[in-house]
């Protein structure tokens, strides 16, 4: 299953458990006689509208992690920065590869092309980030890191952190 349909079904699920227990509470203390369509209008309005909204603002970033594009990303609040790495193999790809797998989350990887996309976690009050590695020579990747949000300074923060993450795991 695509990141983007976990994440719209986590948040319709986060909402409907919030519905329930305010329906459960207003029906107990209150003893009001609620219609099941009703109930279920009120879910569709409330409950399923806000998070496909919010994941809409989001989806291109998102799909584009899981897309089998090697193309870099050119999304607003990216930064862009070649980084050396130190190697103790020949095998350069998938050095880099397992140093990004034990700090980010994989989310495409193409050996022929030396790239590798990846994210951090996605969280309630913050949509993390996303990345882009390409190898370009034997020491050399370029690296992208781009927030979800490009006008989160919190997100904003997280990218530059990112980065410096990157710089430390590349020259372990």
């Amino acid at each position: 299953m695509k990141f983007t349909t976990k994440l719209l079904l986590t948040w319709i699920l986060i909402f409907l458990l919030f519905y329930l227990a305010v329906i459960s509470i207003v029906a107990l203390f209150w003893n009001i006689k609620i219609e099941f369509w009703q109930l279920a209008l009120v879910f569709i309005i409330a409950g399923v509208l806000p998070p496909a909204i919010i994941t809409t603002f989001f989806y291109k970033k998102l799909d584009y992690m899981e897309s089998q594009s090697s193309q870099p990303p050119s999304f607003k609040g990216g930064v862009s920065n070649v980084l050396s790495f130190k190697s103790r193999s020949k095998d350069y790809y998938n050095e880099v590869f397992q140093r990004i797998d034990r700090g980010f989350i994989i989310s495409y990887s193409d050996k022929e092309s030396g790239v590798v996309k990846f994210r951090t976690d996605s969280r309630i009050l913050s949509w993390g980030v996303c990345g882009y590695i390409k190898l370009l020579e034997e020491n050399n990747v370029l690296a992208i890191v781009y927030p979800m949000n490009p006008n989160s300074e919190r997100e904003t923060k997280l990218v530059h952190q990112s980065i410096n993450l990157l710089k430390a795991v590349l020259n372990r």
